[in-house]
């Protein structure tokens, strides 16, 4: 969510000046027309008590305010982060351990499928188990490409010219200023929001901008909707039938996994890689 510093005149005769939220894009969107997300507030005059309507869009072009469905004047400005969301991108930005922090998730998956637990508390732990080393990779997958990314400006322009979303977006000549010199936060709100396990758009990105080949993922594919059922039916599917975990089906998951970020690392950090390599079960 980004804030937005309005103000408008009340038919009181007070003038009105708020911070309203303002919802992102829909960044999952192929053409700006379908990339508004909208967000409807009120905004009570202390003066008089009157209950104005106020509704944003947010689009890949620009970002539009209406008070009283148009019927009240209002003067907006661009869209901003507040500090704190501004802090937890800089800190994606700036972040380097991103490998550090998965590899620490794996360990302790791997720690924990050594617990003694009854047969069907395990189910549930495994359950959990296989969402969280999903999750992981998601993590990781967004985590690395926002640190290169955002740190090349080689790699920046590569993905502004190969995003369809970036390449559509329009900016007026004292955008196109304001925007340099935030380039690095757009970028990484822009990819901080996408759903990373969206497979069929994170595969090309990485090829495209990073020139990071997966090759055959078709097990991680597979992984994403099990996890799916994972986290929103506790492991079991729409027809009410337990998913088909083990502790094997598991220890193959952690295995790709590892060998996922491994040849990520080899081609995006290969003296990372070298120093910090989890050894195989």
């Amino acid at each position: 969510m980004m804030l937005m510093d309005i103000s408008f005149l009340c038919e009181c005769g007070e003038q009105i000046e708020e911070t309203i939220d303002v919802p992102m894009p829909n960044f999952t969107a192929e053409k700006n027309k379908d990339s508004g997300v909208e967000n409807f507030d009120q905004i009570c005059c202390k003066s008089c008590n009157t209950q104005h309507e106020v509704y944003v869009v947010n689009t890949f072009d620009r970002a539009d305010c209406s008070v009283n469905y148009g019927g009240t004047d209002v003067n907006y400005d661009m869209p901003y982060f507040s500090e704190s969301d501004e802090d937890e991108l800089a800190w994606l930005i700036q972040n380097e351990t991103q490998i550090d922090i998965f590899q620490n998730h794996i360990k302790s998956v791997e720690k924990i499928l050594e617990a003694d637990i009854d047969e069907e508390a395990y189910f549930s732990l495994l359950v959990m188990l296989y969402g969280h080393v999903v999750a992981a990779v998601e993590a990781y997958l967004s985590s690395t490409f926002i640190q290169k990314v955002t740190n090349s400006e080689e790699l920046t322009r590569k993905l502004i010219e190969t995003d369809p979303s970036f390449s559509k977006t329009k900016f007026t000549l004292k955008e196109i200023f304001e925007e340099q010199e935030k380039l690095k936060l757009t970028v990484a709100t822009y990819l901080e929001n996408l759903i990373f396990h969206d497979l069929k758009k994170v595969k090309p990105m990485y090829r495209d901008v990073l020139n990071c080949e997966f090759g055959d993922i078709g097990w991680l594919f597979k992984a994403v909707a099990i996890r799916h059922h994972c986290v929103h039916r506790a492991g079991y599917d729409k027809e009410n039938i337990r998913v088909k975990l083990s502790v094997d089906i598991l220890k193959e998951l952690v295995v790709k996994a590892k060998g996922l970020t491994s040849l990520i690392e080899n081609k995006v950090s290969p003296v990372t890689m070298l120093e910090t390599e989890i050894p195989p079960f």
